[in-house]
């Protein structure tokens, strides 16, 4: 049987590929590759020439890594040396390909597929957040972009209120905590006021409402004396200002007499006590000097009975006025009043104009009562005295009264029957001054003299002469009555007490210099002039 076979075996050749060639017995054939015959030592013989097919020309199978490609089968082969393709070609024959399961520079990964939510992307990438690809299983989202103000933020994960992310168009803002009372709420809404939660280190008070009579402004700030608006129940009035003088007051009460503080064109003061007689009484008014009551900074008050009584009075019907002094000198009235060429040299001559005042000697004490008229021209451009008639009747003249100065003739200014106190002056000029002075009148003393003008040509104004040297109008056509006073009112109407050395000159008072010293001109008493 054996024997059989090895006499059968070079004529049955099984070839690959499917083709079988059968030799006859007894024929001798040379072996060659290509003959499409498989001999002995040939894998396989398709009796073609080529290398692209299953059976190389080399009559050996095709396989990955014989360096010819196989057509359909292999993409490309990079022959027994893989290294020696440069890379162009894999040990597996296959080109390199993200996908094809081969790790390939510049490839980080290549799991075989192109499945861009798997763990290696298309790209032969290891999947990672922000590459723009979501992985399944791992990424929420995954949008390539490095904004967290998307949909899609760090982690790969959804936007949501809490994560401390603000997703615009969405979101007003995000602080990714449980918080109500700092700038963000839990549902991601901005804190304000009126939400009903009190944002710590901006708002007072926060209760929802626009109420701005409650506890709490709608501004969130707590309800406060001062801030303009009346709390129910707490306050009785709030004009927002800090203003105590009007009719809203501190504490936010309303203005009342007694509170301490001064209503503007309601009360003249308010002291807050409940004294009567200090500087406010208890109607939060200034105390009235003549009220008769003696109250606040008043030395004194009797009412009606207050008054101002000088040392003389100066009246006349129409309503003149004068309380005044003598007007004091040094030297007699003959030469205060200087005659000479027949007129008065005082200094206190006035053209066309008549003047009558008190005159005191600083040396003597003597008083007299003494009247001009008109001036004296000097020639040039002096004022000129027009031709001038006068007449004066003087009554009520003390006892020992008598004419001290006159001009030109005794017939001018002289004395009525003896005792009957009375005295007149017919005067005439022209150019000169006129008058006289009569005396010595008791001083202090109490007396009364009226005198009666009668100004006929050539006078035009009539004054007295103030202590002071100030000259006082008189009505032309009135007589005037001085009157002189030796007891000083108990209260003056500025309610202070008449007292020697205040200054003031009252009734009794020969002068008063402000003090009580003596020897400088006024007494210490204020009763003579030494």
């Amino acid at each position: 049987m054996k024997a059989m076979i090895r006499r059968l075996l070079p004529a049955l050749l099984l070839v690959a590929c499917g083709r079988t060639a059968l030799v006859p017995p007894g024929v001798v054939r040379e072996l060659v590759c290509g003959d499409g015959v498989v001999n002995v030592g040939e894998s396989c013989d398709d009796g073609n020439t080529d290398d692209t097919d299953a059976c190389l020309t080399t009559c050996d199978f095709a396989r990955c890594g014989d360096g010819v490609v196989w057509a359909n089968r292999e993409l490309c082969d990079p022959g027994p040396t893989p290294a020696d393709a440069g890379g162009a070609c894999n040990a597996n024959c296959t080109v390199p390909s993200c996908g094809n399961a081969v790790l390939e520079p510049p490839e980080r990964c290549d799991d075989g597929n192109r499945d861009d939510e798997d763990a290696c992307s298309a790209r032969c990438l290891p999947a990672i957040c922000g590459d723009g690809l979501r992985q399944r299983g791992v990424e929420a989202c995954d949008d390539g972009n490095g904004s967290n103000e998307d949909a899609c933020v760090e982690s790969c994960q959804l936007a949501r209120c809490g994560d401390a992310f603000v997703q615009q168009g969405v979101e007003p803002c995000d602080d990714a905590n449980s918080v109500q009372t700092d700038a963000c709420l839990t549902f991601c809404i901005a804190a304000r006021c009126g939400d009903g939660l009190v944002w710590a280190g901006v708002e007072g008070c926060d209760d929802a409402n626009p109420d701005e009579g409650d506890a709490c402004l709608s501004t969130c700030r707590p309800a406060s004396c001062g801030d303009g608006f009346l709390q129910r129940g707490v306050e009785a009035c709030d004009d927002g200002n800090a203003d105590d003088s009007d009719a809203c007051v501190a504490g936010c009460l309303p203005a009342r007499c007694g509170d301490g503080f001064t209503q503007s064109g309601v009360e003249q003061c308010d002291d807050g006590n409940p004294v009567e007689l200090d500087d406010c009484t208890n109607h939060c008014a200034v105390p009235v000097c003549g009220d008769g009551v003696r109250a606040g900074q008043e030395a004194c008050d009797l009412g009606a009975a207050n008054g101002d009584t000088p040392a003389f009075r100066i009246t006349q019907p129409s309503g003149t006025r004068i309380g005044t002094d003598a007007l004091v000198r040094s030297g007699t009235v003959q030469r205060f009043y200087n005659y000479s060429s027949a007129s008065s040299h005082t200094g206190l001559e006035v053209v066309s104009e008549s003047r009558i005042y008190l005159y005191a000697d600083s040396m003597t004490g003597r008083l007299s009562l003494v009247t001009t008229h008109g001036i004296d021209f000097l020639g040039g451009s002096s004022p000129r005295q027009p031709a001038s008639t006068i007449q004066f009747d003087i009554t009520g003249l003390p006892p020992g009264v008598g004419v001290e100065v006159a001009d030109d003739t005794p017939g001018e200014f002289f004395l009525g029957p003896s005792g009957s106190g009375n005295a007149f002056g017919r005067w005439q000029f022209d150019a000169n001054s006129d008058g006289g002075a009569l005396g010595p009148l008791p001083f202090p003393g109490r007396w009364r003299i009226t005198v009666t003008p009668r100004f006929m040509t050539g006078i035009t104004t009539w004054g007295w002469v103030r202590d002071d040297a100030v000259r006082i109008a008189l009505d032309l056509s009135q007589p005037i009555t001085i009157e002189a006073l030796d007891t000083a009112a108990l209260c003056r109407t500025d309610c202070t007490v008449p007292t020697c050395g205040d200054g003031r000159f009252d009734a009794g008072e020969v002068c008063d210099d402000g003090n009580t010293v003596g020897g400088d001109g006024c007494a210490a008493d204020c009763r003579s002039l030494r």
